[in-house]
């Protein structure tokens, strides 16, 4: 069933992981009208000299 990955920044804590999982299975359940339990959501943690935005280098903005 529906699988969703997140990439965001390393560094945030576990209550946020924890919100964003919950919300996105809520979300991701009633629209594709399946049960939370066939919702997979992965985050994915990258560092910021990993991940480019505008040409540069995050850790540099």
């Amino acid at each position: 069933m529906p699988l969703v990955q997140v990439n965001w920044w390393k560094g945030v804590g576990a209550a946020e992981r924890r919100q964003l999982v919950e919300e996105v299975t809520e979300t991701v359940a009633r629209v594709a009208k399946c049960p939370e339990a066939a919702v997979t959501v992965i985050i994915n943690d990258v560092e910021t000299d990993h991940w480019g935005r505008g040409g540069r280098l995050a850790s540099e903005l």
